[in-house]
C-alpha cells in the first residue's frame, strides 16, 4: 500500500504476519496479527485486552523490516491506542509506537534491529532435544544471544517450550550444550533464546 489515505505522519504498508506479544504482567501471549505498518510503528489485532500506555515487546517473524528471509526481529514499543472490533475474527485492534531508535537513521535497514546482540550467518549442524526426544536441524544464524534452526519437521514448537541444544565446537573438537527456550517459530524453523544456564562442554569429536 503505497497511498497514505489516513493523511498520518508516516504511510502505512499493508503486511499481514502472525506476531508475538511479550508483556510484563501477562507474559508471552500469541494469537495476535499485525495488518500494516510504518516505519515508527504498527497496527494489530488480537484477542487480548491491553491498556494504551503497555509497554509491550512485539515479535515479527519474516518481518519487513529487514531484506532478509527467515528473520525474527522483536521491538520495544508502547501502545497507543485500542478500539472493539466488530467484522474481524479478533475482539481488538491496536496501534503501537516503536520506542527505540529512529529507523530511518539506520543505513542498512528500514527497520529497527533491536537484538543486544548482533547475529552471524551460519550453517551448522545441530541436534536438539525436548524431552526425551531428539531431533536434527542446521543452525542458520548465531548470536550470542540466540541462534536460529533450519528444520524439516512437520510439528512446529510453541513459543516458550524449553530445549537443550548440541552444538558442535569445530575448533575444538568438543560438544558444547546450551539451554535455551523457543521465542518465535515459523513453517522453516524456529529461533531460540539462550538461557542462564551453567553450559556443559563434553570432550570428543562428536559429528551431527
Amino acid at each position: 500500500m503505497n497511498s497514505n489515505p489516513e493523511k498520518r505522519d508516516h504511510t502505512r504498508f499493508d503486511y499481514q504476519a502472525p506476531i508475538v506479544l511479550e508483556d510484563a504482567k501477562f507474559g508471552v501471549l500469541q494469537g495476535a496479527r499485525m495488518f500494516n505498518y510504518s516505519d515508527f510503528g504498527l497496527y494489530f489485532e488480537t484477542d487480548h485486552f491491553l491498556a494504551p500506555g503497555t509497554d509491550i515487546y512485539v515479535g515479527i517473524p519474516n518481518s519487513p523490516y529487514t531484506p532478509d528471509p527467515d528473520v525474527y526481529e522483536r521491538y520495544h514499543a508502547v501502545i497507543k491506542w485500542r478500539r472493539p472490533l466488530k467484522r474481524s475474527s479478533f475482539y481488538y485492534g491496536y496501534g503501537i509506537r516503536f520506542l527505540d531508535t529512529d529507523p530511518l537513521d539506520r543505513p542498512i535497514q528500514r527497520g529497527i534491529e533491536s537484538r543486544k546482540h548482533p547475529r552471524k550467518p551460519c550453517t551448522l549442524h545441530v541436534k536438539y532435544a525436548v524431552g526425551r526426544k531428539v531431533y536434527p536441524g542446521e543452525v542458520k544464524n548465531i548470536s550470542l544471544g540466540g541462534l536460529f534452526i533450519k528444520t524439516n519437521e512437520k510439528d512446529g514448537l510453541e513459543v516458550g517450550t524449553p530445549l537443550q541444544l548440541a552444538i558442535p565446537n569445530q575448533k575444538k573438537g568438543n560438544i558444547i550444550r546450551r539451554y535455551a527456550r523457543v521465542i518465535w517459530s515459523n513453517r522453516n524453523g524456529f529461533g531460540v533464546e539462550f538461557q542462564r544456564i551453567i553450559k556443559k562442554i563434553i570432550p570428543g569429536r562428536e559429528r551431527h
